[in-house]
């Protein structure tokens, strides 16, 4: 194999391949013809020898990384959806191309190839193996310590993934964890805090919900809709009904909002908050110029405009429609017992 295989080749082809928005949408997940033509590219890269992956490596730019990092994601939903221990090889490739060990989810989204190839009966040392030919030296020394950490892992949810389940089918939700990044010193350096996980433990629904208002306000033709993800609502969105950076909920899921054809765009807020909160008084704090909310007995959605910076310009965000499809979808959903698997 040439040089000019490697990099004047498959780099470009990779490079010519871009995913849309919705395509990192994990919730409301479809397949893509682009997932084929990734995998084309990581097939042919994976059967070169040592150094052509190398090179191919070498001249990756931080899109094509990119690329090769939401291929291997979709790669692990589909092997979830499909029980297809094919699907899992793929995604294991594609993260083994990946040149530097910090693009690579180790926690995440690689144990979870790893626990839905075990689920499925497969035995995860072949991956480790194969995964060692494929990637450099230090990645598959990271991989090492992955793969020592499966023997406690006994669900998706220590993956820091949430599954969860709506018209769309099967859906992966990544669990927020702002982790201790404070440095150490020699000598008297403070001990390393324990992760802070975001809860994503809803009793309803709420992937389902969320999917729901994102696809009503697509389906006016003048909004598109971004990735679902996991988010926080902030506790100064609620005037002084919150103390605290952030409001206690059971799940929070959030998406943009853009207008096709001028520059309206807000961000929603989807979540459910304990039972025992008085959702009444936290939405009537939360009414403002940039800010709407509806609100049932235990789930709210909020929409927020995006800062306004003109001096002088008072004028209120208009949420009317916008407001009154979230309100009716939340009306027509009714609340069904839900727990994460």
């Amino acid at each position: 194999m040439t040089n000019a295989s490697s990099e004047d080749v498959w780099g470009p082809r990779l490079a010519a391949i871009e995913y849309r928005d919705l395509d990192e949408d994990f919730v409301r997940f479809r397949d893509d013809p682009l997932d084929d033509a990734v995998k084309s590219v990581v097939s042919s890269v994976v059967a070169a020898d040592e150094s052509d992956r190398d090179r191919f490596r070498a001249a990756l730019d931080n899109d094509s990384v990119g690329t090769l990092l939401l291929y291997a994601k979709r790669r692990t939903l589909q092997a979830r959806r499909r029980s297809s221990m094919n699907l899992v090889d793929d995604a294991i490739d594609a993260f083994a191309l990946i040149p530097t060990i910090a693009d690579v989810p180790w926690d995440t989204w690689l144990k979870a190839a790893l626990f839905i190839a075990r689920s499925l009966g497969r035995d995860i040392e072949s991956i480790a193996q194969r995964f060692g030919t494929l990637s450099t030296v230090p990645a598959a020394e990271r991989f090492d310590v992955a793969y020592e950490a499966m023997s406690r892992v006994e669900s998706l949810q220590q993956c820091f993934i949430a599954e969860v389940t709506t018209n769309y089918g099967s859906g992966f939700i990544e669990t927020i964890v702002h982790r201790d990044t404070k440095s150490t010193g020699a000598f008297y350096s403070a001990p390393r805090q324990a992760d802070d996980i975001v809860p994503y433990a809803p009793t309803t629904n709420l992937a389902q919900l969320t999917a729901s208002v994102a696809d009503a306000y697509d389906a006016t033709g003048t909004l598109h809709t971004g990735a679902i993800a996991q988010d926080q609502l902030a506790g100064m969105s609620f005037s002084q009904q919150v103390s605290g950076a952030f409001l206690e909920t059971t799940g929070c899921l959030s998406f943009y909002a853009d207008g096709t054809s001028d520059e309206v765009s807000f961000k929603v807020f989807v979540a459910e908050v304990p039972v025992d909160t008085d959702v009444e008084a936290l939405a009537s704090g939360a009414e403002r110029d940039d800010q709407a909310v509806c609100f049932d007995d235990t789930r709210l959605i909020l929409l927020l405009a995006p800062p306004n910076f003109e001096d002088g310009d008072d004028v209120a965000f208009d949420f009317g429609a916008s407001l009154a499809t979230a309100r009716q979808t939340l009306t027509s959903s009714t609340p069904v017992g839900w727990h994460n698997r």
